[in-house]
């Protein structure tokens, strides 16, 4: 074996270079416990989030779809040819 190499394998799984450890997952449950118990309190549910961000993502589309596009080619419109410019100068500059 070469010098140097450490052949100790932690973790869960023994046998593979897993990042996971016991103490890693025990943390994980527990704060896991921990933010459910105040979700609990706070009478929030798993679908109460999953539904607010996929209507954020909704409002987003529509923004983007309506407005945002017309933002997105003014701003374009500015800076992809400035960007072109400045590549072409460091080009010339070689």
């Amino acid at each position: 074996m070469p010098p140097g190499l450490n052949h100790q394998r932690k973790g869960l799984f023994p046998m593979s270079n897993s990042p996971f450890d016991l103490r890693l997952i025990f943390r994980l449950v527990i704060i896991s416990m921990i933010v459910g118990a105040v979700l609990y309190w706070l009478r929030i549910s798993p679908g109460d989030i999953y539904g607010w961000v996929a209507n954020q993502l909704a409002s987003l589309w529509n923004w983007f779809a309506g407005t945002g596009l017309d933002y997105l080619l003014l701003g374009a419109s500015i800076v992809v040819p400035i960007y072109l410019i400045l590549r072409l100068k460091q080009r010339v500059s070689r």
